[in-house]
C-alpha cells in the first residue's frame, strides 16, 4: 500500500478514536422539579447518611462505598458544605432549613473495546489480501456521584444533580471530589 495513503488512513484511524475518547468525557448533569422556586431557599441542613446495622450488611453488599469509607462522606459532605457556603447558603446545624442534602455514590465495572483496521495490508494469500486489525478491551469502574436536593416543608425530592468519572480503585481523592461537586452544583438552582 502507497505510504501516503497509509499515512492519511492511521490520521483517519487517530482522529476517530480521539473523537469517540472525548465522548466519554463527562459532564455535570441535572434534573428539577419546574414547579419550585428555587429563589426562596436560603438555609441547608443534612440528611442522615445511611448506618450499617452489622457487618452482615456489609458482606450482603460489599461493593457499597459505605461498607468500607468513612472518608469518602466526610469529603463529599464538606466539599457540597463548602460550595453552598461560599455561594451565599447558611448551613443550619439544628433547627428548620429551608432545603436538606443527600448524596450517594455507586461504582459500577465497565468495558470498553475499540479496534482499528487500516486496510489491507497488500501481501496475497491463497487468492485474497490479509488485513491489518488491531482490536483491545480495557477494564475500569465508572463511579458516579450525585447530589439530592429535598425541600424540607413538603419533604420531596426537587434537585438532582450528578456526574459520572471513571476511578480506577474505587475511591476519589479530595480534588476529584471537589471538581465533581463543583461542576453539579453549578447547575443548581436551575435557571427558570
Amino acid at each position: 500500500m502507497d505510504r501516503r495513503i497509509r499515512s492519511l488512513l492511521t490520521a483517519i484511524a487517530t482522529a476517530a478514536a480521539l473523537s469517540g475518547a472525548s465522548g466519554c468525557a463527562t459532564t455535570a448533569q441535572s434534573d428539577y422539579d419546574h414547579e419550585v422556586s428555587f429563589a426562596s431557599y436560603h438555609t441547608f441542613d443534612w440528611i442522615a447518611p445511611p448506618v450499617r446495622a452489622s457487618q452482615d450488611e456489609v458482606r450482603l453488599e460489599p461493593d457499597e462505598p459505605f461498607a468500607f469509607n468513612s472518608l469518602l462522606d466526610k469529603r463529599i459532605r464538606a466539599a457540597v458544605t463548602e460550595n453552598l457556603e461560599a455561594r451565599g447558603y447558611e448551613y443550619v446545624e439544628e433547627g428548620p432549613s429551608d432545603f436538606r442534602l443527600n448524596y450517594h455514590v455507586t461504582f459500577h465495572d465497565k468495558i470498553v473495546g475499540s479496534g482499528t483496521d487500516f486496510g489491507y495490508v497488500g501481501h496475497y494469500y491463497r487468492g485474497g489480501f490479509s488485513s491489518d486489525f488491531n482490536w483491545s478491551v480495557r477494564q475500569y469502574q465508572e463511579g458516579t456521584i450525585i447530589i439530592d436536593i429535598v425541600d424540607r416543608a413538603k419533604d420531596q425530592l426537587v434537585w438532582r444533580g450528578w456526574m459520572k468519572r471513571r476511578s480506577m480503585d474505587r475511591n476519589y481523592d479530595e480534588a476529584e471530589i471537589g471538581d465533581a461537586v463543583t461542576k453539579i452544583l453549578m447547575r443548581f438552582p436551575p435557571l427558570q
